[in-house]
């Protein structure tokens, strides 16, 4: 893991981030103490029919396979490799994607209207060795390009690097606790909740990894994890990546089950983090940034529903931040029809700054989100926004989903700036009149063509506000094409 850089003494305004990383950790280590247990191994799928693959590869279990009737797949042979002692084995897997995308005007068509089209190339392979029942270590690298590009930099290209290494332990707890913790160390992805927070960035090529350690732990249902982190620099070269020294992130997240609640469960979490060069509309320097909030999500006859809010406080520079954010999704599917339809209506606000000279920030910050927030042009982000999206999805056939949506942006303070999807000002919007940003219409379609295959495609126009276009901006079509293969 990292080490924090050595800092000047705490002010008594002000929150030393090393302090407040490992304070977090031990806290997090009283609670994981107090409830313990791992949670017990995953039912194996049945006999001929092997599960689906995992958004994080790490969360698959092959230990079913040490039957040999339950081989069903091609690539079961190398996803359980026996190595003589008991509970020791590989497994090894991966995936090759391919997506072209194109813009009419990228970034808004500021400075102007310029159309930059793509070939995104994604190779991920993986190696995961069990130990027995208490060591595991798990290492993958990937490969990532982007042929035709204006720009290649990252997170479009990576060249040839690790994209995770950790080593994972179970630590037995005292009595009581019946069950070990796991303790992760070293890089590794993440994703919480909704990933409105914390995403492993699947678009636009490079998936967002951590350099830290982990702990979790999980007893009745109840989930808890507690982390302290530095997320990854990414270089274009190979083997050249490293743990960001101005950037570090911290915080515990626990998940209730549906028992608490009817038919709902429930997250709760608090998140740290520093940056050494945040840049808003209002203000630039150090920040240092604490989030508070919760999700209920859950599912009763054909309603589902995820809603989440969070509060923010913390400096930057000599400003105070105090910030909020807020966001809903709710749906009903007519289960009735033969294409099971689900309407859907999502609902974001991220908080902006309404006064420049009280000497504080008032600006939303998403952390590390999806980076496509609101559709797959990811062009808007969810700081100082108001954003209504309206959406309709169908299923015509097995393995076929068709979603369409119209997304409906506004800012939540004309004082403050319209924010990139990576929450970088607009130059040139901040305190310029006209709430609207833009109205986006969407239409997605994934095809689950086999356990291995999957395609999806579709495209987004952007009408900009007379905000944008006051800037420089221009109305885009963005088009994407995407053909993956895992195993």
């Amino acid at each position: 893991m990292a080490r924090w850089k050595s800092c000047s003494p705490c002010s008594a305004a002000g929150a030393c981030p090393a302090r407040h990383a490992w304070a977090g950790l031990s806290v997090a280590l009283l609670l994981l103490a107090a409830i313990g247990g791992a949670g017990a191994q995953p039912l194996p799928p049945p006999p001929g029919v092997p599960p689906p693959f995992k958004l994080l590869r790490y969360d698959e279990d092959y230990r079913y396979l040490r039957d040999p009737a339950m081989r069903a797949d091609f690539w079961d042979p190398v996803k359980y490799v026996p190595l003589g002692s008991a509970g020791w084995f590989l497994s090894f897997g991966g995936e090759v994607r391919e997506r072209f995308e194109d813009y009419s005007a990228s970034n808004f068509g500021v400075p102007g209207p310029r159309g930059d089209g793509y070939l995104l190339h994604r190779a991920l392979l993986h190696a995961d060795l069990h130990a027995g029942e208490s060591l595991r270590a798990f290492v993958q690298l990937g490969n990532q390009v982007a042929m035709g590009k204006d720009v290649t930099t990252p997170p479009y290209v990576d060249r040839l690097d690790v994209q995770q290494a950790f080593v994972d332990l179970r630590v037995p707890l005292p009595a009581p606790a019946q069950d070990p913790v796991l303790v992760r160390v070293g890089r590794q992805e993440m994703a919480f909740g909704a990933q409105r927070l914390v995403s492993i960035r699947d678009a636009p090529n490079v998936r967002r990894a951590f350099d830290g350690v982990r702990l979790g732990t999980s007893l009745g249902g109840v989930r808890m994890d507690a982390f302290a982190t530095r997320p990854v620099l990414l270089k274009d070269g190979s083997f050249d990546d490293r743990p960001n020294q101005a950037q570090g992130f911290w915080g515990i997240y626990g998940t209730l089950p549906a028992t608490f609640l009817p038919s709902t469960s429930a997250d709760l979490y608090y998140l740290g983090f520093e940056n050494d060069h945040a840049l808003f509309s209002d203000g630039s320097g150090a920040e240092r940034r604490h989030s508070v909030g919760g999700r209920l999500f859950g599912r009763h006859g054909r309603w589902d529903w995820d809603w989440e809010a969070l509060f923010q406080f913390g400096s930057l520079a000599a400003q105070q931040i105090r910030a909020w954010g807020f966001s809903t999704d709710t749906g009903y599917t007519f289960a009735a029809s033969a294409w099971r339809p689900r309407a859907g209506i999502k609902a974001t606000m991220g908080s902006g700054d309404r006064n420049p000279h009280d000497g504080s920030i008032g600006t939303y910050n998403g952390l590390f989100p999806k980076l496509a927030y609101f559709n797959q042009a990811g062009l808007i982000g969810a700081s100082n926004v108001l954003d209504l999206q309206p959406s309709l999805t169908l299923a015509p056939v097995a393995g076929v989903k068709v979603t369409l949506a119209c997304d409906l942006i506004w800012r939540a303070t004309t004082h403050d700036a319209v924010y990139t999807s990576v929450g970088i000002p607009v130059p040139g919007t901040a305190g310029r009149s006209g709430q609207y940003s833009s109205s986006q219409f969407s239409v997605d379609l994934a095809w689950q063509a086999s356990r291995h295959v999957l395609v999806n495609g579709g495209a987004v126009y952007v009408d900009e506000s007379r905000t944008l276009r006051a800037v420089g901006g221009h109305n885009t079509l963005f088009l994407y094409l995407a053909l993956g293969y895992a195993f």
